[in-house]
């Protein structure tokens, strides 16, 4: 063992052992709309309320969802960039909620984030090989003197000529700077990345290399993934188990396999519907499922099921029941009364909304 690969060792021992695995428990999260004279928030949108999420080891889960849903928030939130109002995020075992200081800095060394923009996550004034390299630096691994060594090897770990290690962001691709992106997240050789979004601003073709990379690095190495996307598509060719995110809330979850075969919310089968399938005459035969009307005001969400005012299957029970999620299936689960009577019911004082 090199002396580098010793002092990483003896980092990651101080941060303790570790369980490979992510636990969110009953997360919620909200934003100020507005503030009164006082500067004090008057209205707030809840962009997650109440969510569980569980990552283990060598494992991908998808959160897909349209824009709004909250996964992005979600993200955020796992990845310990955001507080949350309430609920736990628990990490190899250790609950994160409320570390501080160098306390959540060890502990962020086993979970890194691969952002949307890529140009916009690099210091433009910094070379590719300082951006890799930096987060050992940074954390004691390495001194300045190793990290010409330690950028290329991180480089070519992501298919990348070591030579681009003297450019700046500017003069690569939005696929290569994607690359060093992922790069400098597995510097410090994290269980887990949290990817949101991580080829939305590329184009097709470069799209599909950065969707290679990952599933390459979850076959070959046992990289667990957290994939945020409003893609399905992505999702279920990346994705092990996927959760559907509506208005701030988990609508489904389960196996990826299970859920595509066999969804069982409305919502996930309409986003389903609008996936593309290779065989021209299967495309054709495919009923398109279209959902009418916009989506609700996360501020003032409708009561009982968020998503009753757009599902052609709405009962008048949907709109006075808050359905739970439920499991349906083997480690399956889904919050839609068609399915289970599980809920919360819609307190009598409160005026049900328009389902027009």
């Amino acid at each position: 063992m090199t002396g580098v690969e010793e002092k990483g060792a003896r980092t990651r021992a101080a941060a303790g052992p570790g369980t490979g695995s992510l636990v969110a428990t009953g997360l919620t999260k909200s934003f100020p709309l507005s503030r009164d004279l006082l500067g004090r928030p008057a209205s707030r949108v809840r962009a997650v309320d109440g969510v569980d999420l569980e990552v283990t080891a060598g494992t991908t889960v998808g959160v897909v969802g349209e824009s709004g849903s909250g996964k992005s928030t979600l993200g955020r939130l796992v990845s310990l960039l955001e507080r949350p109002d309430t609920g736990s995020v628990v990490l190899d075992g250790v609950d994160a909620t409320h570390l501080r200081g160098r306390a959540l800095a060890a502990l962020r060394t086993r979970l890194q984030v691969v952002f949307q923009d890529p140009f916009g996550s690099l210091d433009p004034t910094k070379s590719v090989g300082h951006a890799v390299a930096e987060p050992l630096l940074v954390h004691g691994r390495i001194g300045r003197s190793g990290m010409a060594a330690a950028a290329a090897d991180l480089l070519a770990g992501v298919g990348l000529d070591p030579g681009l290690a003297g450019r700046f962001p500017e003069q690569l691709s939005g696929g290569q700077r994607q690359r060093v992106c992922i790069a400098r997240a597995l510097a410090l050789e994290p269980w887990l990345l949290v990817a949101d979004e991580p080829t939305s601003a590329l184009d097709l073709s470069t799209r599909s290399e950065i969707l290679n990379l990952l599933l390459g690095l979850q076959r070959d190495t046992g990289q667990s993934i957290l994939l945020v996307s409003h893609d399905f598509a992505t999702v279920q060719h990346l994705a092990h188990r996927v959760a559907v995110m509506y208005l701030g809330r988990i609508v489904e979850e389960g196996p990826t396999e299970e859920v595509v075969g066999n969804p069982l919310h409305p919502y996930t089968r309409a986003l389903l519907s609008a996936v593309p399938v290779p065989d021209p005459s299967a495309q054709r035969a495919r009923r398109r499922i279209v959902l009418h009307g916009d989506v609700p005001n996360p501020a003032d969400p409708p009561s009982g099921c968020r998503f009753r005012t757009r599902c052609r299957e709405a009962m008048p029970s949907c709109s006075t029941i808050d359905p739970a999620l439920a499991e349906i299936g083997p480690a399956h689960r889904v919050a839609c009364l068609l399915h289970a009577e599980a809920g919360t019911p819609v307190s009598t004082s409160a005026t049900p909304r328009s389902t027009t």
